[in-house]
């Protein structure tokens, strides 16, 4: 699905998604992504939501955004232990599928928050 927002060129917006990967400023990310409007780093962590740990997001607890978006794949997974110490860190976190993690990502850009997406591959 191709996605439409061109506020800032800057800015790390998400263009599309699918099964070959996610497309941001005009490159193909088939691995894992972790985003956020002024860096990216690609790959990043494992292909499942279960092998996620608290170590894949030190740098995001450094960067304290206002909500990290965690998608997990074709299908929303609740890794419950990994969330509970994302908050303990004093993160607000939303679990969802990485489709929709995309769509919100953009969205809460457009509206200049500070947002991390943690991008498992579409088809994980």
């Amino acid at each position: 699905m191709k996605l439409h927002l061109q506020r800032n060129s800057h800015r790390n917006i998400i263009h599309a998604y699918g099964s070959q990967g996610i497309l941001i400023r005009g490159e193909n990310h088939a691995q894992g992504v972790l985003v956020s409007a002024e860096w990216l780093r690609s790959p990043w962590g494992p292909d499942r939501a279960d092998a996620l740990g608290l170590a894949h997001f030190d740098e995001v607890i450094a960067q304290k955004p206002d909500i990290l978006l965690l998608g997990t794949g074709k299908r929303q997974h609740f890794p419950l232990e990994l969330i509970q110490a994302l908050r303990a860190a004093q993160l607000a976190v939303e679990v969802m599928d990485t489709s929709a993690a995309c769509r919100t990502y953009n969205i809460l850009l457009a509206e200049d928050r500070t947002v991390v997406a943690a991008l498992l591959p579409p088809e994980a």
